[in-house]
């Protein structure tokens, strides 16, 4: 098989991290030892993975906790907060629809009311409008920490603290960030955050974080959303309140998190490398796809963002564009809606969507400048 030049880490990344292979490997040699969790002794297990996951996000380990994505994350986050008919929740037009669905679940099921604060003029959020909504005093604040459609990094700093001045909660979704650039909890006025192990931090499928504050009123703020096995405390018979096996139910991806556990090493090793080297990709693949003819970009501006870019090739439906980079030129990509229905309709795409190319940094010049002139022949 043709090794294809991969420009779809935005939905997940490849290749894994150096040491994830051989860790989630090392991990199937051993007997499984789950009935004690984080005791189990396995190299690179639980316990060291959540201890890596809190050094990097400067978070405290026993909040963190594992799970199999971002989605479950999510959920548990949003049934969990215990939201009822008139609560209000506040989120953007760029969310995924592993925000928008369980949102729209508990607007349909629970009587919640669900605003999103739309793009401004510049296809970055509107300011103006998120004020005007936290006027409304909403519960829950949630927002994606950058756009899996344009690569835009959000101000959530600033957004999260005028929300908890508002009262609200903060819930963050990092699955495009987390590994490429950092992600401090405490400096974003983050409650809580989820992210994916498969994307930024180059880990395996099927592992995800959810962390969740002290701040957090586990009593009455986050209750188990799901509830099982634990391994330990086998005499409770509800879930035990500790966390983090409060919000973990059921047995644990050990091989996929000892997987995770390298993949988030190794990002912090090389975070600031990466961080760089991604910076001049997005550079580099802005002013190209800018320059060539009949070609669109959405949100031109290469700053403050990551290497996730979005076009359209006029008089060329998005899904046909795509194709043709994947069978002509072997460039893996992604074409359509990306997850993200509100923010192709918010820019105009809809319902085609866009053909979206997310690059790494493993990607090479020469890879780069091979795209842009793919792109260049198609739209001619």
């Amino acid at each position: 098989m043709t090794k294809c030049i991969y420009f779809n880490n935005a939905s997940g990344a490849y290749p894994l991290a150096p040491g994830v292979i051989e860790a989630v490997t090392e991990s199937l040699r051993f007997p499984p030892r789950i009935s004690g969790r984080d005791a189990a002794g396995l190299s690179g297990g639980l316990e060291q993975c959540r201890k890596n996951i809190a050094r990097l996000l400067d978070t405290d380990a026993c909040r963190t906790v594992l799970n199999s994505s971002a989605t479950y994350g999510l959920n548990t986050a949003f049934l969990g907060l215990g939201l009822k008919r008139g609560d209000l929740v506040v989120a953007t037009v760029m969310e995924h629809n592993s925000v928008l669905r369980p949102l729209a679940h508990l607007e349909d099921s629970a009587g919640v009311k669900v605003e999103y604060a739309p793009l401004g003029a510049d296809l970055k959020l509107d300011d103006g409008a998120y004020d005007r909504l936290l006027g409304a005093k909403p519960r829950l604040v949630v927002m994606t920490h950058a756009s899996n459609v344009t690569g835009r990094i959000n101000p959530v700093s600033s957004w999260f603290k005028k929300a908890k001045s508002a009262g609200a909660a903060t819930l963050l979704d990092a699955s495009q960030t987390v590994g490429r650039i950092p992600v401090k909890p405490g400096e974003l006025h983050a409650d809580m955050v989820v992210f994916s192990g498969h994307k930024g931090l180059r880990g395996p499928l099927g592992t995800g974080v959810l962390y969740v504050a002290p701040e957090v009123n586990e009593a009455e703020g986050l209750r188990p959303a799901f509830t099982g096995g634990t391994g330990v405390r086998s005499d409770s018979r509800l879930q035990p309140e500790e966390m983090p096996m409060r919000l973990e139910a059921g047995t644990p991806n050990i091989s996929g998190f000892a997987g995770l556990n390298a993949a988030v090493s190794y990002c912090m090793e090389h975070m600031d490398d990466i961080a760089a080297e991604e910076k001049a990709i997005t550079e580099k693949l802005i002013s190209g796809l800018k320059a060539v003819p009949n070609v669109r970009v959405f949100d031109e501006d290469p700053r403050n963002r990551l290497p996730v870019i979005s076009f359209v090739i006029d008089g060329m439906d998005a899904e046909t564009a795509g194709f043709a980079l994947s069978e002509s030129f072997d460039i893996a990509c992604r074409a359509g809606l990306h997850c993200a229905p509100l923010m192709h309709r918010a820019l105009g795409v809809m319902p085609g969507g866009t053909v979206r190319l997310s690059p790494s940094y493993v990607n090479t010049q020469e890879e780069i400048d091979g795209a842009i002139e793919a792109v260049r022949k198609i739209a001619a």
